[in-house]
């Protein structure tokens, strides 16, 4: 986006001055950082903001500054503006959906590919490392200085989004803003200890479990792990547990498309997919509702286990012979 247009949108945004800030259901790191630092943004501007999620801050996010002020439900309804952040419509949001929907306006702050187009002032960049990022631009196009506080919530989210730096979306521009951030006192290395090195010990079980059950097409293009309800149950885990399984997964070396089909709870599959060699699991995705990036995106199926895996191969086949 060019600064002119982020000017016109967060001018846009700031004319109200009641807001709720919807995050996507298992919020991520970017997801919570994006959210706080434009919560806290928009506190220091003398406006009302809340942050809610459907779903607990994950433990190893608890550092993040102001973490402690995120609700997971509210009584309170018609707030001037629902935004969702880091997704790109209401549905994403779970439960804190019909907050969204009850605001005068709606917004919605995202980098994610989508063909949606949610939101009566929308700050979007699909060409960027993350919507942490994107909030960024954001900010420096309308000269809001950031703090540190800030600094370590918009750090942890580009951290998370770009794996430590280690993808193609960490950009010359994104390295920048991280060295920024690092002068400013932000240590890079300590956000990656959290996000990815402080994991409990049923998320280190969970991880053991999946790669285990991984299988592989009879040609190689196609390998898949999976995590059913029974394996949540015995490790008394949850689905924020799974961060990151689906990367490690995707390390090994020779498949085209790489797939973490979680059972959540049955008849309920959510399933994370990675492509490499240029294959848009995006398309893949958005056949059951989904989406993300063309690299790395995700959907949930109402259905068994096997039938979910079933229709995610057959619909990577059928963009694979196209």
């Amino acid at each position: 986006m060019n600064p002119s247009k982020l000017k016109s949108s967060w001018e846009a945004l700031v004319a109200h001055k009641s807001f709720i800030l919807a995050c996507h259901v298992q919020p991520d790191g970017d997801c919570l950082g994006a959210a706080l630092a434009l919560a806290r943004t928009l506190r220091s501007l003398g406006k009302d903001a809340t942050v809610i999620s459907q779903d607990p801050v994950p433990d190893h996010y608890r550092f993040l500054p102001e973490s402690d002020t995120i609700v997971h439900t509210s009584d309170r309804r018609y707030f001037e503006v629902g935004v969702v952040v880091d997704c790109d419509q209401p549905s994403r949001t779970g439960t804190a959906a019909e907050l969204i929907n009850s605001a005068k306006i709606t917004a919605r702050i995202d980098h994610h590919l989508t063909k949606e187009n949610f939101g009566d002032i929308q700050i979007y960049e699909p060409n960027i490392s993350s919507t942490s990022e994107l909030i960024v631009e954001l900010f420096d196009a309308v000269g809001i200085e950031i703090d540190q506080a800030t600094a370590t919530m918009l750090m942890t989210g580009i951290v998370f989004d770009t794996g430590g730096f280690r993808y193609s979306n960490a950009t010359s521009r994104t390295f920048e803003i991280a060295s920024r951030f690092a002068a400013m006192g932000v240590s890079p290395s300590e956000i990656v200890r959290s996000v990815f090195e402080s994991r409990p010990l049923r998320a280190a079980k969970l991880l053991g479990r999946a790669l285990s059950s991984m299988q592989e097409t009879q040609d190689g293009k196609i390998v898949w792990a999976e995590l059913s309800n029974r394996d949540y149950i015995d490790l008394d885990a949850d689905d924020s547990c799974t961060e990151g399984i689906v990367n490690t997964v995707a390390a090994i070396k020779g498949p085209r498309v790489v797939m973490l089909l979680r059972e959540i709870e049955p008849g309920i599959v959510r399933a994370s997919l990675r492509s490499r060699d240029g294959f848009d699991v995006n398309k893949v995705a958005a056949a059951f509702g989904g989406g993300g990036h063309a690299a790395a995106s995700g959907c949930t199926i109402e259905d068994t286990l096997q039938q979910a895996r079933n229709k995610l191969i057959s619909e990577v086949r059928r963009w694979m012979e196209s």
